[in-house]
């Protein structure tokens, strides 16, 4: 059959992002497969209409199927950049899917996000643990220094994601690694609250996004000037803070990682498991 990868991002305004961290991923993909088209769409029409704005036009996951079936694709892999199964991927997959059967696609497979099975089986894999081998060990933090790092979260199920990857580590017997969210439990305050209460003596803090870009929101809420950024929140409770103002795009080993759950969803694995 015709096939088309398409690998799909929430997107970012931010320049330096797209370049750094979303782009990225795609080209390990294409390099993975030279004999595939590979496009690129972003999910967020807000993201969408601002660089359309600046004459930079991107495709959403739509607009980007109903292309596809024009030029008469019949097999569509698509690899979702996102971090966990949370209510983006799922809306995604729905609006994906509704084109199968449609036209020229005959068949349409959906690669899994970065945190998605935890190896509850044999026959599936454990994301998690992946994450923590290729990524979080490789930031070599001392023992005696803390690592916190902070995703945006959801308000759907989703969100006990980032409470699973937090247990994956301290069953690795990993005690300096936080996990906190912007937008849903555990909050930085929350993960804060839990030091004092623990008598945490580490007094520097590297602080690291869990997002595949470090755009407007790690800038600004992470690392930005004002009193509420975490930046300053940590230095006023008494924290040295190392900084790392790079998306999880930006590493190998994460692009890496998202070229394999293609690669999965193209040898037909784990689809009815999604």
């Amino acid at each position: 059959m015709k096939e088309v990868i398409l690998v799909t991002s929430f997107g970012s305004t931010v320049d330096s992002a797209r370049e750094n961290q979303i782009l990225p991923v795609v080209e390990t993909i294409r390099k993975a497969h030279p004999t595939h088209e590979v496009r690129v769409a972003f999910t967020s029409r807000i993201v969408i209409k601002r660089l359309k704005d600046r004459n930079i036009v991107f495709q959403n996951e739509i607009e980007a199927m109903e292309s596809i079936m024009a030029d008469g694709f019949e097999r569509v892999i698509v690899q979702p950049t996102h971090l966990v199964g949370g209510a983006e991927f799922d809306k995604l997959r729905k609006n994906i899917m509704a084109f199968q059967g449609q036209g020229s696609i005959k068949e349409i497979a959906v690669g899994r996000p970065l945190l998605y099975f935890m190896g509850q089986e044999e026959e599936v894999p454990d994301d998690y643990q992946t994450l923590i081998d290729r990524f979080i060990k490789n930031l070599n933090v001392p023992n005696t220094e803390d690592l916190l790092l902070v995703g945006h979260g959801g308000f759907n199920v989703g969100n006990a994601s980032y409470a699973v990857l937090q247990l994956k580590l301290q069953h690795e017997g990993i005690r300096n690694t936080s996990i906190a969210t912007l937008e849903n439990f555990p909050t930085p305050e929350d993960v804060l609250e839990h030091w004092e209460q623990e008598g945490h003596i580490h007094k520097k803090v590297h602080l690291h996004p869990l997002l595949l870009v470090c755009g407007d929101h790690a800038l600004n809420d992470l690392f930005g000037d004002e009193e509420d950024s975490l930046t300053s929140v940590l230095n006023e409770a008494g924290y040295e803070v190392v900084q790392y103002k790079k998306g999880l795009g930006e590493y190998p080993e994460i692009q890496n990682i998202y070229a394999e759950h293609l690669a999965d969803a193209m040898e037909g694995l784990y689809q009815n498991r999604l």
